[in-house]
């Protein structure tokens, strides 16, 4: 049985968060590197290593796409998942030595009995540096519940250095996680009794999420290695008088020192919504942030496409997007210290952020500014 730990609730100022040290000035200058696969429909980066490696995957029709390998010089390398009828892959993260985790989808065919799976289902695969590709599921797990079946789908969400993974399942029935060690050895079905959703894993083997009990708010945890199980929740923050119904917790990153970052949202007078972000220190304090506008948001496993909201690097930088009074997309990224600097490659705006490595490069797309042509991919680099 998982018993938490503690319940966040250490609130500081927003601003400084001073016990994370930083190095590199990811606030000041930058230069943009872009790139797009060659005639693709759209070229969609989703993880960045430290070696400068990018992956993510890029439209090949308007309801294919394809994944793809960006090395530090340059060169793009496209792949695919050796099974008949695959339509979608989406690589989702990449580890130190380029090994790259996510999923793919086959073309959708008619529910097939016992459990009403589609064709569409996704499944997990692991690409290795050199290539090789192999596909996974894990096991079949019967819930508590009467005659409620996960059926056989994987949506890995992070891989981290020593080829441990973490993802979701469970999407016709509830939601649940799991973890996959490099020797193939899984731990499925953790659902906390409840629907739950990983987001991401650290070096340690640590997964972060958040869970939903089916009444009121979603929360975030922290799953150790060892089994136990912190769960964080965002206290709300109600504005003067107004009425605060619910406030949800979603964390979107772990690093490797167990410093997490995501956002939360509070249901003000019960219909309009207040999001921001949040960063929870290794000693537990939380600290709140904004960005200069609303905070694009996600929820894993809810949409299979929905890119990565937001990432945190070893030194505490925060990467993600928000949008305009304009409703235009920018990226932003957020130092240790509290410093928030908001950016757009030079040529674009609808930027998105989704990943940073432990040296500050920051990797997402964005669309022309001046119109016409399909998304493009960007690295940012400070200088």
């Amino acid at each position: 049985m998982m018993i938490p730990r503690f319940m966040v609730a250490a609130l500081c100022a927003l601003g400084a968060l001073t016990c994370v040290a930083h190095a590199g000035d990811i606030n000041g200058e930058a230069t943009y590197i872009s790139f797009q696969v060659p005639g693709a429909l759209g070229t969609y980066p989703m993880g960045i290593n430290n070696s400068m490696t990018v992956t993510g995957y890029y439209y090949v029709t308007p309801t294919q796409t394809r994944g793809f390998v960006r090395d530090a010089d340059g060169t793009i390398t496209t792949f695919d998942v050796d099974v008949a009828g695959v339509v979608w892959i989406e690589p989702e993260s990449i580890n130190a030595r380029g090994d790259i985790t996510g999923f793919y989808e086959l073309a959708a065919t008619p529910p097939q009995p016992p459990y009403g799976v589609t064709g569409n289902q996704p499944q997990g695969f692991l690409r290795y540096a050199d290539g090789r590709v192999i596909q996974f599921d894990p096991p079949q797990v019967i819930s508590t519940s009467p005659m409620e079946i996960f059926p056989p789908e994987a949506q890995p969400v992070g891989i981290n250095d020593f080829d441990d993974i973490a993802g979701n399942y469970g999407f016709f029935s509830r939601p649940a996680f799991f973890t996959r060690s490099a020797a193939g050895v899984y731990d499925a079905g953790i659902s906390f009794d409840r629907a739950t959703w990983a987001t991401g894993i650290n070096g340690s083997g640590s997964v972060v999420g958040f869970t939903f009990p089916g009444v009121g708010p979603y929360t975030g945890f922290v799953l150790h290695p060892d089994g136990y199980t912190e769960f964080l929740t965002i206290p709300a923050q109600p504005l003067l008088s107004e009425q605060v119904c619910a406030s949800d917790t979603i964390p979107e990153g772990i690093n490797a020192a167990g410093a997490i970052a995501g956002w939360y949202l509070n249901y003000l007078d019960c219909t309009t919504l207040n999001t921001g972000g949040f960063v929870v220190s290794t000693d537990g304090t939380v600290t709140l942030f904004q960005p200069p506008g609303k905070i694009v948001t996600s929820l894993h496993g809810v949409s299979n496409t929905d890119p990565h909201s937001m990432s945190i690097n070893q030194a505490g930088d925060i990467t993600g997007s928000y949008t305009d009074a304009a409703g235009v997309q920018h990226g932003f990224v957020r130092n240790p210290y509290g410093t928030i600097t908001a950016f757009d490659p030079p040529e674009g705006n609808q930027t998105t952020a989704t990943s940073i490595n432990d040296g500050g490069a920051i990797a997402g797309f964005y669309h022309y500014r001046a119109g016409g042509g399909p998304p493009v991919g960007f690295i940012r680099v400070s200088q």
